[in-house]
């Protein structure tokens, strides 16, 4: 009989939450890093979903919740650019259109170069 390896309870707890990259736990956020290989460059993705960054916050009226999906993008730009990060997705979903028209009003400020995809890559 093969022996079998310990279970990472950390590494089990974030492919619950949706995260299946190998990476360790340290430093865990709202973002998900994929490392390929040494020589590609980092893949990083947001999911913008207000049910996914705060899923107990539910009662929220919707400025609100818009606000705080805003703040969380804007931190996410900071560190793509701290972290000279060049590749990144970010999930807005369907809804009405105002978070995605947001979102692309920022990049635009910031003269980020994107394009839009209508499924994930």
């Amino acid at each position: 009989m093969d022996e079998q390896e310990p279970i990472d309870v950390n590494l089990l707890k974030r492919m619950m939450l949706g995260d299946f990259s190998a990476s360790s736990s340290e430093g865990m956020s709202s973002s998900k890093e994929t490392h390929k290989s040494n020589s590609q460059q980092r893949k990083v993705e947001l999911d913008l979903h207000f049910e996914k960054l705060y899923p107990t916050r539910n009662n929220i009226p919707p400025g609100e919740k818009l606000k705080l999906q805003l703040e969380e993008f804007s931190q996410f730009l900071k560190d793509l650019k701290k972290n000279n990060t060049r590749i990144a997705y970010v999930i807005v979903g369907k809804g009405e259109g105002v978070l995605r028209a947001e979102v692309k009003k920022a990049l635009l400020q910031n003269k980020i170069y994107h394009s839009e995809v209508a499924e994930a890559p």
